[in-house]
């Protein structure tokens, strides 16, 4: 069968797991970690991508990130085959690294975010690599560490992070770490030993725990969200194939002349009440085009698909 596209638009959340072959280390020591952190870094700065956590495991790796104007494969792309190259080089070794090509997860932001960021940075605990939370705290290869600290990043938006916490940058990282640890709690199964659950398992758990509806859990693997999040992300085949309605373009000028405001100033970024106003009705109404995606409505608006998401989920 064969490999479904991946999912991307500028400015989308992605769940980002790479795996070394035949489950194979990619990752010998510290000079492999420190070498893949600041490639990471390097190469988020300059394709303007956003990374919010990450964990290094032996022979896997996670990340959430944003992706940037470039898209996530190039960033992906840029990153694998770069360290690679290095890894191959340092250890003497042939052939590919990472098992098959990477697996990318597009998020539903608002519902998934805080519940990725603590099962990402947990993982060096699960694997018992680390001990404790406190222990966590400073290991050096997972972003729990630089979440926590109080140092900034350009390449790790610990301040966004945060901001789902909290305010304050203190009482911020105290309820950061309070969602650590009820995960902790959580996760563990009962009786004397409690151990943790896998890695993967856990994985499973969290990618139906929010989803209400059964039949919203048999999905596209490439998703993590609600109905209306997979539903405004792959369009209806069904609805593709249906005659075509008023063109986009047609519609968008006709609207714009009606209340007077130009094609330029709708895609300039305005801030103008009104302007504002018409995009989210234009957002409303180019929905209903067959066959339409995100992030084709938020190129004709002038916003982002994650822009377009948030205007189509508030109540009208």
């Amino acid at each position: 069968m064969p490999r479904k596209a991946r999912l991307d638009a500028e400015g989308a959340i992605h769940h980002v797991i790479i795996r070394g072959i035949e489950q194979r280390r990619i990752f010998d020591d510290d000079g492999d970690r420190r070498n893949f952190v600041s490639r990471m870094a390097k190469v988020a700065v300059e394709s303007e991508t956003t990374i919010y956590a990450w964990a290094l495991l032996p022979n896997h790796a996670h990340a959430l990130i944003r992706s940037g104007p470039l898209g996530i494969s190039k960033f992906m792309r840029r990153l694998l085959t770069g360290y690679a190259v290095y890894y191959n080089r340092r250890h003497d070794r042939q052939g590919y690294l990472f098992q098959n090509r990477y697996k990318s997860i597009l998020c539903e932001e608002d519902a998934y975010f805080k519940e990725l960021i603590r099962y990402i940075h947990l993982n060096p605990l699960r694997a018992g690599l680390v001990d404790s939370l406190d222990a966590l705290d400073t290991y050096p290869w997972c972003g729990h560490a630089f979440t926590i600290g109080a140092a900034d990043y350009p390449w790790h938006d610990v301040p966004f992070v945060l901001s789902r916490f909290g305010k304050k940058s203190g009482e911020a990282r105290r309820r950061y770490r309070e969602f650590l640890e009820c995960g902790i709690r959580n996760e563990r199964a009962g009786g004397k030993n409690p151990k943790w659950r896998s890695d993967w398992s856990l994985l499973d758990w969290l990618k139906i725990s929010r989803l209400d509806d059964p039949k919203d859990r048999e999905r596209d693997g490439r998703i993590l969200g609600g109905e209306l999040f997979v539903r405004n992300i792959i369009p209806d085949k069904k609805k593709m194939k249906s005659p075509a309605t008023t063109a986009p373009a047609e519609m968008i000028r006709a609207v714009c002349e009606r209340k007077g405001i130009s094609a330029e100033e709708l895609l300039s970024g305005s801030r103008r009440a009104c302007v504002v106003m018409l995009r989210q009705q234009l957002v409303r109404q180019l929905i209903t085009q067959p066959g339409i995606t995100l992030a084709e409505i938020g190129r004709l608006v002038g916003v982002s698909n994650v822009a377009v998401y948030k205007i189509l989920e508030k109540k009208v």
